[in-house]
C-alpha cells in the first residue's frame, strides 16, 4: 500500500466521541486527542474543563491522501458538530500546512455549516492524558450522542479490531502469541497473508510476539510513528494496511490479536 501521510487537527466537541467517530472513517491512519491554542503549557483535562487554559478539546487526525481526501474527512466531521455547551468544545479546524488552508476556507464555503467553525493555522497542541486517548473504545458502556459502531467487523474481536483498524495496541504479556512456541506460520488475521514464520521467532522481554524477519520484507510497510510523545518505526502489512505493531532495532515486536497461527 502506498502512503503519503498528512495531518488536521478538528475541535468538534467532546474529543472522545470526535476521536472514536473520525478514527474509524477510510484512510484515517492515527487520531490522539489534546488541547489546542491555549494561553498556557502542559495543559490537563481538570484545568481545561475549569477554563483555565482557554484551550479547546481537540483531536490530531493523520490520514493518507492514498485512501481518503481532506474534503472527505471534513464532510464526515460536519455530521457530528452541535452547538458548544462549554468554551472548551467551540468548533474548529486547524492546520500547520498553509497549503491546507485553501483547502479548508473552500470547503467551508461551499458547505455553509450552520454552526460558526473557526478555521486557522494551529498555535499549539498538546497531547491529552494517556487515560483519555481512545477513551470511547476503552469504555463501551459509555453513551454517546454520536453513533459510533464500536466494532464494525463481524470477522473480528473487539480487541483485533482496535488493534488493526484502530491502531491500539494489546497490553504487554497478554498476547496469545507472546510465548507461544509451535511451528508454522503467522498470518495478516483479516486476509491469511503469510508475514512471519516460528522459525524466525525469538524470545524477548517485551511482552510481544517477536521475529527477527518477515517472510517477505515487502509485505510489511514501516512508517514513522510520532504518537504519545514517542519516535518509533509502525509496522503495517502492505495487502491490508492493517497496524501489526512496531519495528525495533533488531526485531518486530508484533500484537498477536492482527496474526493467525497456521500450523505447518
Amino acid at each position: 500500500m502506498k502512503y503519503n501521510i498528512k495531518t488536521i487537527y478538528l475541535a468538534g466537541g467532546c474529543f472522545w466521541e470526535v476521536e472514536a467517530y473520525i478514527s474509524r472513517l477510510n484512510g484515517v491512519i492515527q487520531t490522539e486527542t489534546g488541547y489546542a491554542n491555549g494561553i498556557t503549557h502542559d495543559p490537563t483535562y481538570e484545568k481545561v474543563a475549569a477554563g483555565k487554559t482557554k484551550h479547546v478539546e481537540c483531536v490530531k487526525v493523520n490520514y493518507n491522501t492514498y485512501e481518503t481526501t481532506l474534503e472527505e474527512i471534513l464532510k464526515e466531521f460536519l455530521k457530528i458538530i452541535k452547538k458548544p455547551a462549554k468554551p472548551q468544545h467551540k468548533l474548529g479546524i486547524y492546520w500547520h500546512e498553509s497549503k491546507d488552508a485553501k483547502t479548508v476556507l473552500k470547503f467551508l464555503k461551499q458547505s455553509e455549516p450552520k454552526l460558526p467553525i473557526e478555521a486557522n493555522f494551529l498555535r499549539g497542541f498538546y497531547l491529552a492524558e494517556e487515560k483519555y486517548q481512545k477513551y470511547l473504545d476503552k469504555h463501551p458502556e459509555i453513551n454517546s450522542d454520536i453513533e459510533i459502531k464500536m466494532n464494525p467487523s463481524d470477522n473480528l474481536t473487539l480487541l483485533s479490531y482496535q488493534v488493526t483498524k484502530l491502531a491500539m495496541n494489546e497490553e504487554a504479556f497478554s498476547g496469545k502469541y507472546a510465548d507461544f512456541d509451535e511451528e508454522g506460520v503467522y498470518v495478516d488475521i483479516t486476509n491469511n497473508e503469510e508475514l512471519f514464520s516460528s522459525k524466525d521467532k525469538i524470545k524477548t522481554n517485551s511482552g510481544y510476539a517477536c521475529f527477527s524477519k518477515a517472510i517477505d520484507e515487502n509485505a510489511i510497510d514501516k512508517l514513522r510513528d510520532f504518537s504519545y510523545g514517542m519516535v518509533r518505526l509502525e509496522t503495517r502489512a502492505s495487502k491490508s494496511g492493517i497496524h501489526l505493531g512496531y519495528k525495533r532495532r533488531d526485531y518486530y515486536e508484533i500484537n498477536s490479536a492482527a496474526l493467525k497461527f497456521i500450523y505447518k
